[in-house]
């Protein structure tokens, strides 16, 4: 089990982390994206692995957006300050909110960028629903069409309709190929003489 300051050391953008104790000191452990990264504590820097090198603040940090506009970033927790209102790092909206989930926007007029704004979150909503349903939409017309277009003869030829059945009466009978009889043709003898 971790302890408080062991789980402020790791990253929120670590895809998975455990600690392993060895004579007594403890080490973390983590995968960010493809590496594994290890380190001796919450007062020791992360490390890679395979060559022991110091993981650099910039790459903790790379995966924010638009954390220019944040103040007192903690490069592993992913909170900080905006306009001296307290922020943190969704990273299943991927995006800043606030304290209270809404939406930070940093390109907005002031009265959206306020936490307090009511048409703030509905705007936001609606945004994103929008786009998921114009993502969804496209997705499906792409779908149809690889659909509609036969890949294969043999898939054409099973595609054709088959003859109707009218209700009540079974199905008239297929008529049957009757061959025509071949008649031999006598080949004539070649006489003698």
């Amino acid at each position: 089990m971790l302890t408080e300051p062991e789980k402020d050391h790791l990253s929120i953008f670590f895809d998975d982390h455990f600690a392993a104790t060895d004579q007594g000191q403890c080490f973390l452990f983590a995968l960010f994206t493809d590496a594994v990264l290890w380190s001796a504590g919450p007062t020791h820097p992360w490390q890679y692995l395979d060559n022991n090198d110091q993981v650099l603040e910039e790459l903790l940090t790379a995966k924010f957006l638009d954390m220019e506009y944040i103040d007192n970033l903690h490069p592993l927790r992913g909170t900080g300050q905006y306009q001296e209102k307290e922020v943190k790092y969704s990273i299943k909206r991927n995006c800043w909110t606030y304290l209270n989930n809404r939406t930070v926007h940093f390109h907005g007029t002031s009265a959206s960028q306020t936490p307090e704004s009511p048409t703030d979150n509905d705007t936001t909503q609606v945004e994103q629903l929008l786009e998921r349903a114009k993502t969804t939409i496209t997705s499906a017309i792409q779908k149809l069409q690889t659909v509609s277009r036969p890949a294969s003869p043999a898939i054409q030829a099973s595609s054709l309709p088959t003859p109707p059945v009218s209700k009540g009466k079974a199905p008239a009978p297929i008529p049957s190929r009757t061959r025509t009889p071949v008649t031999q043709v006598p080949t004539p003898k070649a006489s003698t003489s």
